[in-house]
Formats: structure tokens, sequence, C-alpha cells
């Protein structure tokens, strides 16, 4: 099948644009509403251009692969442009997206367009639309989520049992550099993964599509990922023995995949409880179920470094890669590996594992401190302020670290507004006292 498609006339109302004194923000003035917009990464609006890929093609080529629906969802609609898009092919479409300003614009972008529903909703917080569509888009969202998995298990009460999803995210690169908010991008094994543990099935993958990756999915007929799902929320909600129970019941009912991904569940909630036997068996299990599996491999990795073998870490972490070279659990497991063992290429590992995670703290703290002990304080001060464009959810050891980092470059106002925060956050710290210790000796600004 050929990937190119034309667009026809859209439904649409073009905002007059101004500018605002505040960089990338403009006003967008429609008949009788003016609403502000962010021209970022988070999503792409007709008539800017900003760091938000303009994802237009893919819509297309997930209309023609849906042509025979009758009703389709877009979800995670940003500013609406796919969703315009959809709007000329099917009778009836959905739009859904969580930030209010966004459902806001497409309700005005898309106003001429009366078989257009759009809902202000959450992706996985649990909310039960009154109609479920014969099929479903989900472009360029997941690596904004804070739990990809969550937002595809949600896609089913969105998306009917018979129907179709089109998913297309950006492709994963070892060297990739991420701009906030997005905090990941995928593999065709990441997805694939995802998708077997949120009840999907990949009936087909994309080719040719550059920067993303993309593939055609079905519910799967596997009743088993539901045992998964509730398994995972009594895992987050510290009820470790429903959790267990859960997992147990989906390796039964479910797939030998399915039971991988249970028992890697297992492994998590022994982990979290300090029973690293029984975590180490469940991985074991999963592996050999599994051979090759990117998360048993790394969750091997992982225990070997807690049992000071660095060497195997290194070995199973590599096998991971093998998989998928994306896998930032396993990158991060090598780096730490060749970090011990003293290798040269630790400092290249740890940057890649902060370039796939940018938002992960122990591998942002990693490559600061390995740029700083080769001198390269500007280069470690700039991956700890990258951090912060990632997360607000900060710890005082972000700030302390911050603050040595400033200090050693010269930078001691800085460094002192870090360390107030560092102070907030953890009064009685003792390595706060000691940065103030030294704080307190430093020049102070003329």
């Amino acid at each position: 099948m050929s990937h190119v498609a034309t667009s026809v006339a859209l439904p649409v109302v073009h905002p007059r644009y101004q500018r605002s004194p505040k960089a990338h923000v403009y006003v967008a003035n429609f008949q009788d509403t003016a609403l502000s917009v962010e021209c970022g990464r988070a999503r792409c609006y007709p008539g800017l251009v900003g760091d938000a890929p303009d994802t237009r093609a893919l819509y297309l080529i997930g209309a023609e692969l849906l042509e025979s629906a009758h009703s389709i969802v877009d979800l995670g609609c940003g500013a609406g442009l796919g969703t315009a898009e959809l709007a000329t092919r099917f009778a009836k479409v959905g739009a859904v997206d969580g930030d209010p300003g966004s459902v806001q614009f497409v309700r005005q972008y898309l106003s001429r367009a009366p078989h257009v529903d759009v809902f202000q909703a959450t992706l996985g917080a649990g909310v039960e639309p009154a109609f479920r569509h014969d099929a479903g888009c989900l472009v360029d969202v997941l690596g904004h989520s804070l739990s990809p998995v969550d937002v595809l298990r949600a896609a089913h009460r969105w998306i009917s049992d018979s129907g179709r999803l089109f998913l297309a995210e950006p492709r994963a690169y070892p060297s990739q550099a991420l701009i906030p908010p997005a905090l990941r991008a995928f593999t065709r094994p990441s997805l694939k993964q995802l998708l077997l543990r949120s009840g999907w099935e990949v009936d087909s993958w994309l080719d040719d599509l550059g920067n993303f990756v993309a593939c055609l999915a079905v519910p799967s007929k596997d009743g088993g990922w539901l045992w998964l799902e509730r398994g995972d929320r009594a895992h987050r909600d510290g009820n470790a023995s429903s959790a267990l129970e859960a997992y147990a019941t989906a390796a039964k009912r479910g797939s030998a995949a399915l039971g991988t991904e249970a028992l890697l569940g297992c492994a998590e909630v022994h982990s979290a409880r300090g029973e690293l036997d029984a975590a180490c068996r469940c991985l074991l299990d999963a592996a050999q179920t599994s051979p090759g599996h990117p998360r048993a491999l790394a969750g091997l990795a992982e225990v070997s470094l807690i049992a000071d073998d660095p060497r195997q870490a290194l070995s199973l972490a590599v096998r991971a890669l093998e998989t998928d070279p994306c896998d930032a659990r396993a990158v991060q497991a090598m780096a730490s590996a060749a970090d011990r063992l003293d290798q040269p290429e630790a400092f290249a590992s740890w940057r890649i594992a902060n370039g796939l995670a940018p938002a992960e703290l122990s591998s942002a703290f990693e490559v600061s401190r390995l740029a700083a002990a080769q001198g390269e304080i500007p280069y470690a001060i700039w991956v700890m302020e990258r951090v912060r464009a990632f997360r607000d959810d900060l710890n005082a050891d972000f700030y302390v670290t911050l603050a040595w980092l400033y200090a050693a470059h010269g930078r001691f106002g800085q460094a002192r507004l870090e360390g107030e925060l560092a102070r907030i956050k953890a009064p009685d710290s003792s390595a706060v006292s000691e940065l103030w210790a030294y704080l307190a000796t430093a020049p102070s600004p003329s």
C-alpha cells in the first residue's frame, strides 16, 4: 500500500496570531475568543513553526489505513491539526486531550465541523466515555506521558472491541537529544512490549516513515492483560500481596509472552520489598521463558551490580541491547558496569543513557560527575540544568550537586540560590550543611 495521501478542504477557522512579550508565546485571536498558546515541543499549532513536528502526513496515512471506519477518535489531539484531517474523511470524529488550553483551541479551530466532538480528559485517568469509536489515532503522545502503558490501556475505553488503533511515535536513537516535555522515544521492540502489556496486538508495522515508528494495532484476544493491569495498579498503591496475586492470575490466563510480563511485575514487587532472591528467580524465569527480553536481562544486570559482579552485569546488559539498542535500563546497567570496571567507554555510555531518559536523575548525576572529573564543568552544569526542563519534583541531592558545580565554576551567587533550595528541601541534611559551610567561606558578590 502506498503511504501517500493528500489533504482536502478542511473545516477549520484559522486564528490571527499576535506575539506576546514572553518567548514562544502567542495570542491566537478567533472571532470571539483570544487564547494564549505556546509554540514549543508539546504541540504544533496551525500557522506557527516550533519544535513540535507537523504530524499531518501521519494522520493521512492513518486515515487511509482506517478508511473503513465510520467513527474515529484522535487520542491526544493537541492543537487539532491531525483532527482536522480526520474530520474530512470520517462521519463522526472525537478529539481528546488533557490540556484545557488545547481543548479550547481545538473547539475554536474546528467550530465549523459539527461532527467533531472535543473532550477534555487525561488519558490513563480512568475516564469512561459514553461512546466508543470504530478506530483511533495515537500520534506523538506516548513520549509525553509519565506512564505510556496506562495511555494505551485507556485507549480501549475509547475504541470498540472490534476497532483498530493507528499508533505513531518518534523513533529512538542512541544519539538522540529530546526536547522537553518529550520524555522518551521508541523502538519497535519497546512499542511491541507496551502494546502487549496494554492489551493490543500489532496487526502490521509501517516502513519508511523517517523519524517515526508506526503500526496498526488491534485489541488483543488474550484477556490476561487485564490482570496485568490490576497487578500494576496494586503495586503502585503499595498492595504487594494483591499485586502478586494478580500477576499470578495473568500468568495462568495469559499467553507465554504475557506470563513473562507478569514475572517481571512480580520481580519489581519483590525488589521493592527487599526480597532480592525472589526477584532474581522471577527475572531468571522471565529470561528463560522469553530469551533476549530486554527488561528481563536488564533486571538481571541490575541484580549482578548489587551482587558486585560488574562483568556479569556488562554481559547481560549487552545481550539486552542486542534486542533493543535503546533500552534505557540496559544502557544504564551497561554504563554502571563499565564505570566500575574503569572502562573508558563509561562516560559515553552514561551520556547515551542520559539522552535516552533525560528526566532520569541517576544518569544525570553520573554524567555530570564524570564530566566534572574530566574538567568539563560547563557541560556538567548543562546536564543538570537540562533536567529541570523535564521535571520539577527535584530533591535536595539535585540542588546540592548543582550548587557544587556552580561553585566549581566560580558562580557563587547561583550556588547560593541552589543551596537555599536544598536547605528548604532537607534542612537537616549533612550534605546541605557541608555545602553551606563551604559557601560561607566563598567570595560574596561585590
